[in-house]
């Protein structure tokens, strides 16, 4: 492929002495653009998805005690999250795609010249990083980041070493490709009423629903629903120390959002699926608990972003929107740690969920028996 793309620029080069490559800069900056922010999408998204929706997949228990005979309740509660995230999510290394594409079109059609130009500006980048004028890999900012970093356009680089493209070209490409800063923040919130319906064998089922809101304006609008199945298996031993549970859960969340001044819009659609045990004891008012769970999270989503404001100036024009997927996966073992008060029929909780984020709950709860 690089042997056909040099051909046919040494075959447009031979045509005068004087010829010279005439880009289009705005079909050039789209695609490679595009190329770029895809090759970095999970990068910069993949913090936002899984901390916000570990965070608002914590608190599906604080008490593993349910009723042995068959009995219906209802337990309204309201609880809230906040997940930390990690100094590691702040920053990542974004990557500068060099390697040639496929060029399945029809020769000399327009998307045929699309891929033939880009190609061509790939070649000259990778002079120039060979040359050392060029970094290819850079510490940038994530969505929970401050600011973000760029790859420079070595355009000093190419106005000396490739004849066939013109200065008036190279002026109409910016200085440099910028990516998305962040927004600089540290923690995730999130709050959600569940329904809590019992008891059958033992058995209590969980729903929690939140249409689309703005818990926090970096976040933008996020929404979830989830459903989940308690069994106390203790119910069935003789004289346990204490009450324990098993529960499975589900939950499917959405995200969209606008990040910083560039305003790249974020969609993500997860399902979360988490496996627990738990266990409690009661002692009067007071009920320490304690669990293990097992969360996997897969995501698909989008991101589609313009040129920055000072490119634009730089340049005088923008771009077309540009749209690029992202599919992300997690996976974590989570440490629960809590203790619920009574007061009559309500129940005051809060909780610390330890894995590879910190997250601490709370909540309160009220029990209507019919």
């Amino acid at each position: 492929m690089r042997g056909i793309i040099t051909g046919f620029f040494l075959l447009l080069l031979s045509v005068t002495a004087a010829a010279q490559v005439q880009l289009d800069t705005k079909a050039l900056l789209e695609d490679y653009s595009r190329e770029l922010f895809e090759a970095n999408a999970t990068g910069f998204m993949s913090p936002l998805v899984i901390v916000s929706n570990v965070g608002a997949n914590d608190a599906f228990y604080n008490r593993a005690y349910v009723p042995k005979e068959n009995a219906l309740y209802f337990d309204i509660s309201v609880r809230s999250m906040v997940a930390f995230v990690l100094d590691d999510e702040r920053t990542f290394t974004a990557h500068l795609p060099l390697e040639d594409n496929p060029n399945p079109y029809t020769p000399l059609s327009q998307e045929w010249l699309r891929v033939v130009q880009l190609n061509y500006f790939k070649a000259q980048l990778r002079g120039a990083a060979a040359a050392g004028e060029l970094e290819t890999d850079v510490t940038t900012a994530t969505v929970f980041g401050s600011d973000g970093s760029g790859f420079t356009i070595p355009k000093e680089y190419i106005r000396q070493n490739v004849a066939g493209i013109d200065s008036a070209t190279l002026a109409r490409l910016p200085s440099e490709l910028s990516l998305t800063p962040g927004t600089n923040q540290s923690t995730v919130v999130a709050a959600v009423p569940q329904l809590t319906i019992g008891s059958y064998y033992s058995t209590e089922m969980l729903l929690r629903y939140i249409p689309p809101v703005v818990f926090d304006e970096n976040i933008g609008k996020f929404s979830f629903f989830g459903i989940a199945v308690k069994h106390a298996f203790t119910n069935w031993l003789d004289d346990s120390p204490v009450d324990a549970a098993v529960q499975v859960g589900f939950q499917h969340s959405t995200i969209k959002n606008e990040v910083g001044i560039t305003k790249a819009k974020l969609e993500a659609t997860t399902d979360l699926f988490a496996i627990n045990v738990h266990a409690s004891r009661r002692f009067d008012w007071i009920e320490p608990y304690a669990g293990f769970s097992f969360e996997t999270l897969s995501s698909e989503g989008s991101y589609t972003f313009t040129l920055p404001a000072n490119i634009r100036e730089e340049i005088g024009y923008d771009i077309d929107p540009q749209t690029v997927p992202v599919s992300l996966e997690d996976s974590a073992v989570k440490l629960t740690l809590g203790v619920t008060g009574y007061l009559g029929p309500m129940q005051i909780f809060a909780g610390t969920g330890i894995a590879k984020h910190l997250i601490f709950s709370g909540g309160i709860a009220y029990r209507f028996a019919p």
